[in-house]
C-alpha cells in the first residue's frame, strides 16, 4: 500500500471520527448510528497502521493490488450498509403509513361525531 494512500486513510479516519462526534454533541445523529461509523473509521485506521493483514488478504484472492482490496472491502461494507438502512427505512415507511390511516380514522370520527 502506498504511503500517500496511508495517509489519506488516517486523515481520512480521524475526520469521520470526529465529525461524527460532532454530529453526536450536536444531537443530529443517534449514537447507535454513529457506532457503525465510528467502527468503520477505526477499521480505516488500523487498516492504514497495519497493511499487512491487506497485503495477504491480496496474495491470497490474487487480487494485483492492496489499496485494490481495502477499495474492494470499503465497497462490501458499505453495499451492507445501504441494504440496511434500506431494511429500516422500508419499516419506518410502513409505520409511518399505519399512523397516518389511524389519524385519518381519528379525523373522520371526529367529523362525524360534529355534525350530530
Amino acid at each position: 500500500m502506498s504511503f500517500y494512500l496511508r495517509i489519506i486513510l488516517i486523515l481520512g479516519s480521524l475526520w469521520t471520527i470526529y465529525y461524527v462526534a460532532s454530529q453526536v454533541r450536536k444531537g443530529k445523529i443517534e449514537i447507535n448510528h454513529s457506532l457503525f461509523w465510528v467502527l468503520f473509521s477505526i477499521f480505516l485506521f488500523l487498516t492504514s497502521i497495519f497493511p499487512q493483514y491487506i497485503i495477504i488478504l491480496s496474495k491470497i484472492f490474487k487480487i494485483q493490488s492492496p489499496s485494490n482490496v481495502v477499495f474492494l472491502v470499503i465497497i462490501f461494507i458499505l453495499i451492507i450498509k445501504l441494504f440496511s438502512n434500506s431494511v429500516e427505512m422500508s419499516k419506518l415507511e410502513g409505520k409511518i403509513e399505519s399512523i397516518v390511516q389511524e389519524s385519518a380514522l381519528k379525523e373522520l370520527e371526529n367529523e362525524t361525531d360534529d355534525k350530530k
